[in-house]
């Protein structure tokens, strides 16, 4: 027999015996589900008998359900007393157990990450932009500014000399002031 062959005989009896093992599993649940409950018969029960025989029933799904809760309550509790023991005996023998990893919601790390591209963008957008050189809230009266009427050059060079002298006049009065300062410093 060639390694092929062997190897499909070997899967072949494996799967068989799966079968064989889920029908004994089958049987074995039939049988305890037949040893629990018990048999309805409820030919020939008028109304009172029926009513009788579903308070029994539902007394028994009661009972039931309590028994599953307290089981699974004790099976929770075990779980509990184990994993606080494996701590304990990891502490002792120096081996430590990485803790389980919180969940973080993906939404939340999606739309800080969507923020941080749109500012980004936002930013790289501003710097790209090119200045035209010009202020937007500059007048356009820059021609009339150049062509002073006849009559007023006269008063536009009064206007000049006496800002000159009064320059300095302001030059003077700065200079007295810093030598007075040094003078209060000494």
């Amino acid at each position: 027999m060639s390694d092929e062959q062997q190897e499909q005989v070997i899967v072949q009896k494996t799967a068989e015996e799966l079968k064989k093992q889920q029908e004994r599993e089958a049987e074995e649940r039939a049988r305890t589900v037949a040893s629990r409950v018990p048999q309805l018969s409820i030919d020939g029960l008028d109304q009172a008998g029926l009513e009788k025989k579903v308070r029994e029933f539902y007394d028994l799904v009661v009972r039931l359900e309590d028994e599953k809760y307290d089981w699974e309550f004790k099976l929770r509790k075990m779980d509990f007393e184990i994993n606080e023991l494996n701590i304990i005996v990891n502490d002792i023998k120096g081996h430590f157990v990485k803790p389980a990893l919180k969940k973080i919601s993906k939404t939340e790390q999606k739309l800080a990450k969507i923020a941080e591209v749109k500012s980004k963008l936002h930013s790289a957008f501003r710097e790209n932009l090119k200045s035209t050189g010009q202020s937007k809230f500059a007048l356009d009266d820059k021609d009339d500014a150049g062509k002073k009427p006849e009559w007023g050059k006269d008063q536009l060079k009064q206007h000049k000399e006496e800002e000159g002298l009064a320059g300095e006049d302001a030059a003077q009065d700065e200079e007295e002031e810093e030598e007075e300062e040094e003078e209060e410093e000494e």
